[in-house]
């Protein structure tokens, strides 16, 4: 099987670079991927038909105009995969029929998975709380007491306060805050188990990936596509 994945950013490219092999084996053994990063997740366009705005490079500005050329592919071996974060819409179930609704420009309608990480993608981070101690073990967290899984309400302010409380304070696009977690990404992801943890939207994303690569254990079409690195 070979997946096509849209991410919104540098963060999320890192982190499925890492984990992907956890979850499916290792590139190319059999399943193959191509990770692409957008600007940002952006918003959905007001005419989903037309051409996207080439200076727009947001992740669901471009969506529709990916979908309708992904579903020329016509292949039996060929997934899209669709990863953004929920941030504060309040109905996750009523942001991916959005996405759904796409797949009704395409001619051809893509194989698509869409993926949501409730609240942001440090949910994911957090519900594997033996990687965080194993990758920062002076690591305090008593400030975690309280925190749900997957709850909205600061998600990424949650895992600053007990790796470096000064960003709490810091907008989510300031570039401090930007670098702080491309570097937990790379820092904390290859230490996570995938089989331990307990973000239920990590769970939902590792278990789809799962499903379509039991679907098809023997792709007609093994067509190696290199994968940038991290």
């Amino acid at each position: 099987m070979h997946f096509e994945i849209l991410v919104e950013g540098q963060c999320d490219l890192t982190t499925l670079s890492i984990l992907l092999p956890k979850i499916i084996g290792p590139y190319a053994e059999p399943h193959t991927w191509k990770i692409h990063k957008h600007r940002g997740i952006g918003k959905f366009p007001d005419h989903p038909e037309q051409l996207p705005n080439p200076k727009d490079q947001t992740l669901l500005h471009n969506l529709p105009s990916r979908l309708k050329a992904y579903g020329k592919e016509q292949r039996d071996d060929f997934v899209v995969i669709v990863l953004v974060d929920l941030d504060d819409r309040p109905d996750c179930r009523a942001f991916k029929q959005e996405m759904l609704n796409l797949l009704e420009y395409c001619p051809a309608k893509p194989v698509c998975l869409f993926r949501i990480a409730i609240e942001e993608i440090e949910a994911w981070f957090l519900g594997d709380r033996q990687a965080l101690t194993t990758t920062y073990p002076s690591l305090d967290l008593t400030g975690l007491t309280n925190y749900q899984q997957d709850s909205q309400g600061g998600t990424w302010e949650k895992l600053a306060q007990a790796i470096k409380p000064s960003l709490r304070t810091r907008k989510k696009r300031d570039p401090e805050v930007l670098q702080a977690k491309q570097q937990w990404a790379k820092e904390i992801t290859p230490n996570m188990d995938v089989e331990r943890n307990t973000s239920p939207s990590f769970r939902c994303f590792r278990d789809g990936l799962r499903r379509h690569c039991q679907f098809n254990r023997q792709p007609r079409h093994r067509t190696r596509i290199a994968q940038k690195p991290l």
